[in-house]
């Protein structure tokens, strides 16, 4: 039975693998099912009840996660072109579903982006990713004494003032430090 499970659990981690890398293809329900090698309504079946979200619905996530980071941190692409790669067939209807999800515009995003609604809808995206991941046990894991090494830190941000980060740090001015480590 724990064979069985490993390989669903490895078909779907396949799955999710194509998805991350094949963002701008086509990926509907028959080639994702074709990736797991399961019948289209098998797979939506096992999907849904593996993540919690329909196929569809995890790649629409997927999607506007990508899209969300290129407003932050790509200016030089269009909110147009980022759009159209988003899957959306005009800037509005883009505008309208990241307006409803973060509750800004995504030029408004892109001037100051708000990351709190955006950490709480992506919620349901890395539930669904967390549910694969490696499960480790103290066994796992070795425990290891290093002696100190001295490091040089140089952190560098984008001359733009933004107001905060996804992880909640400050994303303003250019420091440098060097720090030991031990």
């Amino acid at each position: 039975m724990k064979g069985a499970l490993q390989n669903y659990q490895d078909r779907m981690r396949r799955v999710l693998e194509h998805i991350d890398r094949n963002l701008d293809s086509d990926l509907d329900l028959e080639s994702l099912s074709a990736v797991a090698a399961f019948s289209k309504f098998h797979f939506h079946r096992q999907f849904t009840a593996t993540f919690g979200l329909s196929v569809h619905r995890y790649v629409q996530l997927a999607r506007m996660k990508r899209a969300s980071y290129r407003l932050a941190y790509a200016d030089a692409q269009s909110v147009t072109d980022i759009a159209m790669d988003a899957g959306y067939d005009a800037p509005d209807a883009f505008a309208r579903a990241f307006r409803q999800r973060f509750g800004q515009s995504p030029s408004s995003f892109r001037n100051s982006p708000d990351w709190e609604p955006w950490l709480v809808a992506f919620g349901p995206l890395d539930n669904a990713r967390s549910k694969l991941m490696k499960r480790f046990t103290t066994d796992d894991v070795t425990i290891r004494d290093v002696p100190p090494t001295r490091v040089a830190i140089m952190e560098h941000r984008a001359t733009r003032q933004r107001s905060a980060t996804p992880s909640g740090g400050s994303s303003r001015g250019a420091r440098q430090r060097a720090c030991t480590r031990g």
